[in-house]
């Protein structure tokens, strides 16, 4: 009995201080973590900021030039733009893997006009549909990565519109363009580009990230002919989103006085 005793004393001595050696790890890497995070938030702060000045200061020198200087100081602009998107799209994915207080209830038409308030240049058609949807604050990226495209690869005058339809219990959006389209043959790819890496630097890490949160929010997002059987009309890309529900008060719901739950008609 003396024995098993100091067996089973020494045995929980042991666990105890394992336990206490993983609260000391566990307190470092949370430490490290949230110091390294504090850096890469300053850098990409900074490196933003930087980069902005840059970009203002480039679109002043182009109007002073022309022949060549003008044309290198323009293909200068395009690479200080794209480094500008390609920090945007890292604290996206910063965003993605930070702790999350799950989905909520978001209205879909504020953040469909947030977003076109974005681009005052360009022709985008939208008709007001009210829904409520379920989300989070990373939504806004799915539209400002879709319409960017739609506006980068549309060439002059295209043409945007986005349209909001229910069906079967999900929320079908569409970002329609007149511009060159998706060859079927990349239809099902076009989301997987940056996976492949067969673009360049940061290329086709936007429509990953839109794939990435679409499925987050139990959706799924895929690419049409703008009209069909016709890719070089312009592209449709549509994702579903699941309705929202609210709860009804006064109604009982499994016996009790809780209430129930029912999709809002929006």
């Amino acid at each position: 009995m003396y024995t098993d005793i100091t067996e089973r004393k020494q045995t929980e001595e042991a666990l105890q201080r394992h336990t206490e050696d993983l609260a000391r790890l566990h307190q470092q890497l949370d430490s490290a973590n949230r110091e390294a995070n504090l850096y890469l938030d300053i850098l990409t702060h900074d490196i933003k900021n930087t980069e902005n000045v840059a970009n203002l200061y480039t679109d002043l020198l182009i109007e002073t030039l022309d022949g060549d200087s003008r044309t290198y100081v323009e293909k200068l602009q395009r690479s200080i733009k794209k480094s500008i998107e390609i920090l945007g799209n890292v604290s996206t994915i910063r965003r993605i893997h930070q702790p999350s207080g799950g989905h909520k209830r978001v209205d879909l038409d504020a953040v469909i006009r947030d977003e076109i308030a974005q681009f005052p240049e360009n022709a985008i058609h939208y008709e007001a549909a009210e829904r409520q949807v379920l989300a989070d604050d990373l939504l806004s990226e799915v539209f400002s990565n879709l319409i960017g495209n739609a506006v980068k690869f549309g060439g002059p005058g295209v043409e945007i519109t986005v349209r909001v339809e229910d069906e079967d219990g999900f929320v079908r959006v569409s970002v329609e363009d007149t511009g060159p389209g998706v060859p079927d043959d990349q239809k099902q790819e076009i989301f997987h580009r940056y996976e492949k890496r067969r673009r360049g630097v940061g290329e086709g890490l936007g429509l990953f990230l839109v794939q990435v949160l679409i499925e987050r929010y139990g959706g799924r997002i895929w690419v049409e002919d703008r009209v069909p059987g016709r890719p070089e009309e312009g592209a449709a890309f549509r994702f579903t989103l699941q309705k929202a529900v609210q709860e009804k008060p006064g109604v009982p719901a499994d016996g009790d006085a809780q209430g129930c739950r029912v999709p809002l008609i929006g």
